[in-house]
């Protein structure tokens, strides 16, 4: 558990230092105006600090991780070198014999410096917390970074709605999709879910497209995306419970074309989960809509209140 964790941290902090370097830079950056290149490189700017701050964190996380792993593998080696000493020639043995009384004083040193199984798994947990901090800040800077780089144009008109109208495009666009979530489940309700899920999730990845598209400069906020996450993974829910239901007709047709019992079974299997998991996004995306309900609510009476950002 201690190892498999240990790995999983070490290979969030090489990702993390990945992030930047993999990332395409400087040809689009030639084409855009000179306040647009601020712009990149503000971007650039902050997800390098969003990924350093990640790194300390993590590493501050991983040290008890590193100290267990570490007396596993001075165990280890303690006992090949028992064995070594006691079935290799004279001269060898000696040596393999020093080796082992180091080991020994070196796990004796790394014991001290242990902690319980307790407090291994608080920090592994303080580790994945670190990952779960920035994550979001990071994926948001991405996504202006992509949009900036690729379509200069659209960036630049995300930008300039947040200075004109602060967020208040941003909440007219969750207003509207909040609706079409709550259309599509209400639908959904009504009919055979699974009948009508893929042209209603097709319909909703546009709209999420769209919205993410059209306000990335405002989502760079971390006020903003604690407005927009409800609405947005709502809709991220429901376009899962259509994924998974068309996984589940694909497998029961499958149970239904089975050559034998084995592939039958395992082709209801797949059909049994994926209804399952379709159900499990569908109640997931309800309950983040009633959530949210009340907040769309108060949104609407505070951008028709006089000296509001948004449209009378």
């Amino acid at each position: 558990m201690v190892r498999t964790s240990a790995v999983r941290l070490t290979r969030a902090l090489t990702l993390a230092g990945l992030t930047l370097t993999a990332w395409p830079a400087g040809p689009a950056t030639a084409q855009t105006a000179p306040e647009l290149a601020a712009e990149i490189a503000r971007l650039r700017s902050r997800l390098a600090t969003n990924s350093a701050q990640e790194q300390q964190c993590l590493a501050g996380a991983t040290q008890p991780v590193w100290t267990a792993s570490l007396s596993t593998d001075i165990k280890a080696l303690q006992t090949r070198a028992n064995e070594a000493a006691t079935t290799g020639a004279s001269g060898e043995a000696e040596r393999w014999k020093e080796l082992a009384r180091k080991a020994a004083a070196l796990e004796a040193r790394v014991t001290v410096n242990a902690r319980s199984g307790a407090e291994l798994f608080q920090s592994q947990q303080i580790g994945l917390d670190c990952l779960d901090r920035y994550a979001e800040e990071r994926q948001a800077l991405r996504a202006s970074l992509e949009v900036a780089v690729s379509d200069p144009e659209a960036y630049g008109q995300s930008l300039r709605d947040l200075r004109e109208r602060g967020d208040a495009g941003l909440r007219s666009d969750l207003e509207r999709l909040y609706e079409h979530g709550r259309a599509v489940s209400t639908r959904w309700k009504q009919a055979r879910a699974g009948d009508v899920a893929s042209a209603d999730a097709q319909a909703l990845r546009t709209d999420l497209a769209g919205l993410r598209r059209r306000d990335t400069a405002a989502l760079e906020d971390e006020r903003v995306r604690a407005l927009a996450d409800p609405i947005l993974r709502s809709a991220e829910a429901l376009i899962a419970a259509a994924v998974e239901w068309a996984r589940e007709r694909d497998a029961a047709a499958r149970v239904s074309g089975a050559r034998d019992d084995g592939e039958r079974r395992r082709a209801a299997a797949e059909r049994d989960e994926a209804s399952r998991l379709a159900r499990g996004y569908w109640a997931t995306a309800d309950r983040l809509l009633d959530k949210r309900g009340s907040v769309v609510e108060a949104t609407r009476k505070e951008t028709a209140s006089p000296g509001a950002g948004g449209t009378p």
